[in-house]
């Protein structure tokens, strides 16, 4: 809604733009089906503090929400929505300064886009919901979690994270050192060389961001990335290239900052509902003893190993993994 006053969206109201946009009916495998350009509504959610959300509703049952990772936006699981929508209500966002979505200059924290989640999840007035986060997306859920507790919420599935990313004394299943290569070994060096990398060539940058996605076996000992070969997700490459160069180096610093600062290993516990850890056994980022961790740490978690994927498991491999998530969600 526009205040006619202000000439600004009001918080807490839906607000809707037209435009004309291929809108996806499908995608699988090497083939995108299109659907015909057409007029659509593009709905948003204008957050307590001003700022547009764009989201999408598709089909109807128990609400599953899919929260995407940094630098991805709600497209990114379009190999999931369509197959879900067909037994869910299926909810995508595209998280403040991503996507569709408004590109603010505040608010670029975890706790804020946990409280975007819970804005519009009751806005939605959702109940009984699912949510399933992928890398920074899972770690908003997290948040969701230590704020709001894990009352309404239903299921949780993660794909491919860990509860914290930095090296400690008693956490070793963190990310790879930059300089080391070692698993666990990433420190505050490391992590004002990925600063650096960021702020000095974006476009250079986001190509490393979708390649480190894919598989480890693809890089070479200098790291040099090769794509000559046959592997899972080669198809997406061009595309997930194109989509990481659309962002705005400073929403993914100041988020990537946030993100590097968080330890949610106290939260795991909290999280009481089931929960599927479903992880690349190729992941650039992650081992498994993480997982082995988190699904000792949470009640009622299980996990599930993809084989030839790295960090985008569900672009990579999404016959196997809607198969494991629809399974997942449908369990009494």
């Amino acid at each position: 809604m526009i205040s006619p006053e202000a000439g600004i969206p009001l918080p807490g109201r839906r607000h809707e733009e037209t435009c004309r946009c291929p809108a996806t009916a499908g995608v699988w495998g090497d083939q995108e089906r299109w659907v015909r350009e057409e007029e659509v509504a593009m709905p948003y959610y204008v957050t307590d503090d001003h700022v547009r959300l764009y989201y999408e509703v598709r089909g109807k049952g128990r609400p599953v929400v899919l929260v995407h990772g940094l630098t991805a936006n709600r497209r990114h699981f379009r190999k999931q929505t369509p197959e879900l929508a067909g037994e869910f209500q299926v909810i995508t966002m595209d998280l403040r300064g991503h996507g569709d979505s408004e590109v603010p200059e505040h608010g670029l924290t975890l706790p804020r886009l946990a409280r975007d989640l819970r804005e519009l999840t009751e806005y939605l007035e959702l109940t009984d919901l699912s949510m399933v986060g992928w890398s920074l997306g899972a770690h908003v859920i997290f948040e969701y979690v230590k704020q709001y507790s894990c009352r309404g919420i239903a299921k949780v599935a993660v794909i491919d994270m860990a509860p914290r990313l930095l090296r400690a004394p008693d956490w070793p299943w963190g990310l790879p050192g930059v300089f080391s290569r070692k698993t666990g070994d990433f420190g505050p060096e490391d992590n004002l060389v990925m600063l650096g990398a960021m702020l000095g060539d974006w476009e250079a940058y986001s190509r490393i961001v979708a390649q480190r996605i894919l598989n480890k076996s693809l890089f070479n000992d200098r790291m040099e990335f090769d794509d000559r070969g046959d592997f899972k997700g080669k198809a997406d490459l061009p595309w997930l290239y194109a989509e990481a160069r659309r962002n705005t180096p400073h929403v993914i610093i100041a988020l990537w900052i946030s993100l590097s600062l968080q330890d949610y290993r106290p939260v795991l516990k909290e999280i009481t509902a089931p929960c599927l850890l479903a992880y690349g056994m190729e992941s650039n980022y992650y081992p498994p003893e993480n997982y082995a961790f988190m699904a000792e740490a949470m009640p009622r978690a299980r996990t599930v190993p993809f084989a030839g994927c790295g960090h985008a498991l569900h672009i990579q491999d999404p016959e196997r993994f809607n198969r494991e998530l629809i399974d997942f969600l449908r369990e009494a």
